[in-house]
């Protein structure tokens, strides 16, 4: 498999879809900021929304928009809610959800800021599993920063609670 990393942006998906245009089995990995840190750090600008409701509701719809736009080239398609370890439960939830809606087959669960307890990381991930309600129809990949030495621990307490991927980042 060949995967190929996005942010929720048209041109970006698209490049990707292009890249692998050839792969025998591609997957486009896309995916949009989730905290509200993110929201209102990344997604400021009033055109987004006014209001910090009308800039969460405006992630959702960029992300079905990504993940529909990357299923029209792959059948594969991961989309990753960045920054999840600090973002509202519910918002999370609902976004994940909108998002396996759209075509979404790994849902990635980053710890992005590499601050998560074990024990906290796994409460979501299991928070996840019992309140995304079609959460069947995707993977859970978990995505831990090891900031402070605990992405290994991490990575297990999601694999304890569900989660079928685990991702690393090295050096």
């Amino acid at each position: 498999m060949v995967c190929a990393l996005s942010r929720a942006v048209a041109s970006d998906i698209e490049s990707c879809g292009r890249a692998l245009a050839q792969a025998k089995r591609g997957r486009i990995h896309t995916g949009i900021g989730v905290s509200e840190i993110h929201i209102r750090g990344k997604f400021g600008d009033d055109k987004y929304g006014k209001t910090v409701e009308e800039k969460k509701a405006r992630m959702i719809a960029m992300a079905v928009e990504a993940v529909k736009l990357a299923r029209s080239f792959v059948d594969d398609v991961e989309f990753y809610a960045e920054d999840a370890g600090r973002a509202e439960p519910a918002y999370l939830f609902e976004m994940l959800h909108a998002a396996i809606e759209a075509g979404a087959t790994v849902v990635n669960i980053p710890d992005t800021t590499g601050y998560a307890m074990p024990e906290q990381y796994g409460a979501l991930i299991r928070g996840i599993r019992e309140n995304v309600s079609n959460i069947g129809k995707a993977v859970i990949s978990v995505h831990c920063h090891n900031d402070l030495g605990l992405a290994v621990a991490n990575a297990l307490a999601g694999v304890v609670n569900g989660a079928r991927q685990v991702e690393g980042t090295i050096n």
